[in-house]
């Protein structure tokens, strides 16, 4: 994507970020067993569902396959079991032995007395139903205890995520009455601690959407910028939890640099930031341009420490330019491999 963003139009969550976590067919099929219960209105549709299929792909198939007279009815059976419990399956089991006798066995659609080798049948399948069904009912129980522990740990994450936010907010008050007097301190150190804070939302608050660079530049553009401010070159290329840690606070602490000393505090200032993905690499250029002259600083600061060791915990280096018409910085990060990447449009 390349282009000029306004990022106090762009909402934290209507940046371009795909879902790498969006529920599946299993994931619904899951959903379903465990919400329905035995003995339903709901089961009795599955069960009643499951057999017509099974019916009407036997009618498909012909009807003098003896071969296939009980064996098309198993899946059905095992699909009962799974969504609609124990009682259901049994009656979708019995309902499949009466409907081959009546309708797939000569004469057709008349009731008949069975042969020693059709009895003989008929009660291997009754067997093999309720083998079928024990074990659908072992895969039920399974998947309702994982669904059960996967609600209480939502609960959990949420009441953390709450607690922490007030955990924040108290921190942020001890911070502006403590530094009261050093307007810029507190200043300083309220944008990290809102910048971690952000992080740790994106993180806890989503945990099934991937986490981009440009979501995280957007959000710490979003303080500073206006018409022209920010242009961005890169495609989308998802970041771990904890290298997104890290990388929210590298560019925090740059675009307050560049609030402070470059090109953000200037109305015709411009940062461009470029990346790509190269040899399992994240190679990052931020080039600053429009802003005041620039100058070496006497003394590495603070956040250039920082931004240091968020490099280094990166497994990364930071090569910064002071020239005089845009401070320029050149990043490259090692992250893992398994990147998902696609261009932004």
């Amino acid at each position: 994507m390349t282009g000029v963003i306004d990022p106090r139009r762009v909402s934290l969550r209507s940046a371009e970020l795909p879902k790498l976590g969006e529920p599946d067919y299993l994931d619904r099929l899951a959903n379903l067993s465990y919400r329905v219960q035995p003995l339903s209105a709901a089961a009795l549709g599955i069960g009643i569902a499951c057999l017509a299929v099974a019916t009407g792909l036997r009618f498909a198939v012909g009807w003098s396959e003896s071969d296939l007279r009980y064996a098309i009815f198993l899946p059905a059976i095992l699909a009962t079991g799974l969504l609609a419990g124990v009682p259901v399956a049994t009656g979708v089991m019995l309902a499949s032995i009466f409907i081959v006798g009546w309708a797939f066995m000569p004469p057709y659609f008349a009731f008949k007395s069975l042969t020693s080798p059709e009895l003989a049948t008929a009660l291997w399948s009754q067997f093999s139903g309720l083998c079928t069904i024990l074990f659908a009912q072992g895969c039920r129980t399974v998947l309702n205890r994982l669904r059960a522990h996967q609600l209480k740990n939502d609960i959990l994450v949420s009441e953390l995520a709450h607690r922490g936010r007030n955990i924040f907010m108290v921190i942020e008050i001890i911070l502006q009455k403590t530094l009261a007097s050093d307007r810029e301190q507190a200043d300083a150190l309220l944008g990290r601690l809102r910048a971690v804070r952000y992080a740790n939302e994106l993180l806890i608050g989503a945990p099934d959407q991937s986490i981009n660079v440009m979501a995280l530049l957007l959000q710490e553009f979003a303080p500073y910028g206006g018409e022209g401010q920010l242009k961005v070159d890169g495609p989308n290329i998802d970041l771990e939890p904890e290298a997104a840690r890290h990388l929210v606070l590298l560019f925090h602490e740059l675009v307050t640099n560049a609030a402070k000393h470059g090109a953000l505090s200037s109305a015709t200032g411009l940062v461009s930031v470029e990346w790509k993905w190269e040899n399992q690499n994240l190679i990052l250029n931020w080039k600053e341009s429009g802003g005041p002259k620039v100058a070496p600083p006497v003394k590495q600061g603070f956040g250039s420490q920082l931004i240091t060791v968020c490099a280094k915990a990166l497994s990364g280096t930071v090569q910064p330019n002071f020239a005089p018409e845009g401070f320029t910085c050149s990043m490259t990060f090692g992250l893992p491999s398994s990147r998902n990447q696609r261009r932004m449009h």
